[in-house]
């Protein structure tokens, strides 16, 4: 998987991404709305090992983690989950860009990027994605995406805006 809009580049993550991954992953600022953990280094290999080789990208009730990278330098900027329904009808999807890659346009090419191949490569129906209602640049970033604000859900303390996009037929 290789896609390019301008600037951005959606592909696989690869094990040479470790350092970049583990510099904005680590970030406190760019972890603040997130639910992950800190990877050690041989978690972080083991994660991007797998990123690397998993095949088909996108298996019904699993997550596919790829990179969000620079179009001229390949330099790892964040990386993006998508995950496939066990039905295959909906998908999800979610976004992390290291700070120094934020207000630069790289987010919003790549949800435009992630969107046109899941309706492209799938048969889903609709992506949904999640953005902490105190991040407000993941939700406008939604906005701008074409997602629709469908509510907001309570999980474990947190509440998230939920964001809809429908495919749209013809």
């Amino acid at each position: 998987m290789r896609l390019t809009l301008d600037s951005t580049t959606l592909r696989r993550l690869f094990v040479t991404d470790l350092r970049a991954f583990q510099a904005y992953r680590n970030d406190p600022v760019v972890a603040e709305f997130q639910s992950w953990d800190q990877m050690d280094d041989d978690r972080a290999s083991g994660f991007l090992h797998h990123s690397a080789t998993v095949t088909p990208l996108m298996r019904p009730d699993n997550w596919t983690q790829i990179a969000v990278a620079d179009t001229e330098t390949d330099a790892l900027l964040g990386d993006m989950g998508l995950h496939l329904s066990a039905d295959g009808s909906e998908a999800e999807l979610g976004i992390t860009l290291a700070h120094a890659a934020q207000k630069h346009g790289h987010a919003t090419r790549a949800v435009a990027m992630a969107v046109g191949f899941l309706f492209d490569a799938t048969a889903i129906t609709g992506i949904t994605a999640w953005a902490d209602i105190r991040n407000m640049a993941s939700c406008r970033l939604m906005q701008r995406a074409g997602f629709t604000q469908n509510g907001v859900e309570v999980t474990d303390g947190v509440t998230e805006a939920v964001f809809v996009l429908k495919r749209q037929d013809g």
